[in-house]
């Protein structure tokens, strides 16, 4: 009955689950891009499948990372912890809606081609929920250029994932504080009335 217990969904999963599903979604995202003749709708029934399998694994794994970890007490302790082990109502709200924005573009893209103009118009959208994959990424680039060396594919893959992990983090940050701002722009504004 405990692994019931553990297996249903709570707050506290929110942000081990992003870090753990954004890479595992990015990396069937580009399997099926990348298998995709040019022009062509990509979005095949086995690359949902590897998309659900990649939420349910992520999922586990996230399951996993909170059963190690004593979150009610860390939550307690520490603010930081509480933010992120405690997401409120208007976290989520924020969190889904960033969520579902990125995957329909991203399940477009796999079956229409999105107009340049569109494309121009959410491009720093894109680069500010991306900034810990553009600086991570960008960070091994400039080093393996100093050093004149290719890292391999397996590296490259790792530094990817890790990145991605991070992303995860950041877009759960961003959730956080835009509720914040939105908390506090209500208290403005009820203030001045």
């Amino acid at each position: 009955m405990e692994i019931l217990a553990a297996l249903r969904p709570r707050r506290s999963l929110a942000l081990p689950l992003l870090v753990f599903a954004v890479p595992a979604l990015y990396f069937v995202y580009r399997d099926a891009a990348m298998s995709c003749p040019a022009g062509q709708a990509c979005l095949a029934p086995t690359h949902a499948g590897y998309a659900l399998a990649a939420l349910a694994g992520s999922y586990l794994l996230a399951v996993g990372v909170l059963a190690l970890v004593d979150a009610p007490s860390l939550a307690e302790s520490h603010p930081y912890a509480r933010l992120a082990l405690r997401p409120t109502d208007r976290t989520l709200a924020i969190l889904g809606v960033l969520a579902l924005a990125i995957a329909a573009y991203l399940a477009a893209t796999l079956v229409a081609t999105i107009p340049a103009w569109l494309d121009l118009a959410l491009t720093p959208l894109g680069l500010l929920v991306g900034l810990p994959l553009v600086v991570v990424y960008g960070g091994m680039t400039v080093v393996t250029s100093a050093l004149s060396t290719e890292p391999s594919l397996l590296v490259q893959s790792a530094v990817v994932a890790l990145s991605l992990g991070l992303t995860g983090a950041w877009l759960f940050a961003l959730a956080t504080g835009a509720s914040g701002l939105l908390v506090s722009a209500g208290a403005l504004g009820a203030g001045s009335s």
